[in-house]
């Protein structure tokens, strides 16, 4: 099977650049039981998704203020970071992917709800950020996944000439609120068998699922 070389495309970056969704648990993990909140990794798991002041309400409570969720935040990022670093490695096959895209002149952006002291870690100790016309946090958006905002506002930084179909703008996720937002968001969703099934994200909307990007460029060479 060949598939049609899109026109644009949107990496998710947690579970999607790289491979680290359960570091992300066991420091949520750590920070539930240091504030009081001995969530399992089950619950938080399940409830996972969102910017971070909207995962802390799932966590401690609604009445949360927003600078105590800011804080927490910070902290469990800065904790995720030092738990990840000795073990951060690329997908299997996403170099390959960047370069032939590049080569392709096809425009590339990061769209991700985590931060950006994140999402500076992640591109600069894989050395791709070069790769990307535009990168986009959780700081530049109001609303978290599955609402589309992030991956709508990376389209509108790229350099685009036209209004692209729904095939001509490939989405890169690995959970079920990251697919919904990226179909939300008038893309074609490829889910990422990091985090979730494949029949978990083909129900909210995948139009393909694969365990690496070598499964990709086999397609579209």
């Amino acid at each position: 099977m060949v598939i049609q070389t899109p026109k644009a495309v949107i990496f998710d970056m947690d579970g999607t650049l790289i491979d680290n969704y359960s570091y992300h648990i066991e420091a949520w993990y750590v920070i539930c039981k240091k504030y009081n909140a001995p969530k399992s990794k089950k619950y938080i798991i399940a409830h996972l998704h969102g910017t971070n002041h909207e995962v802390c309400k799932k966590f401690f409570g609604s009445e949360i203020s927003a600078e105590q969720s800011a804080k927490i935040g910070l902290e469990k990022e800065a904790l995720y970071r030092e738990l990840y670093a000795p073990h951060i490695r690329p997908i299997d096959g996403l170099t390959e992917l960047l370069v032939l895209l590049q080569k392709k002149d096809i425009p590339m952006a990061v769209g991700t709800m985590g931060n950006k002291e994140n999402a500076d870690f992640t591109l600069n100790q894989l050395d791709i950020r070069h790769y990307f016309n535009t990168v986009l946090t959780a700081e530049d958006v109001k609303h978290g996944k599955p609402n589309p905002e992030i991956f709508l506002s990376c389209l509108h930084a790229l350099p685009l000439s036209s209004t692209l179909l729904k095939d001509e703008i490939w989405i890169f996720e690995d959970t079920s609120s990251g697919i919904e937002a990226a179909t939300r968001a008038g893309g074609k969703a490829i889910g990422i068998l990091s985090s979730k099934s494949k029949s978990a994200l083909k129900n909210v909307g995948a139009a393909i699922c694969i365990k690496n990007y070598h499964e990709i460029v086999k397609l579209i060479t």
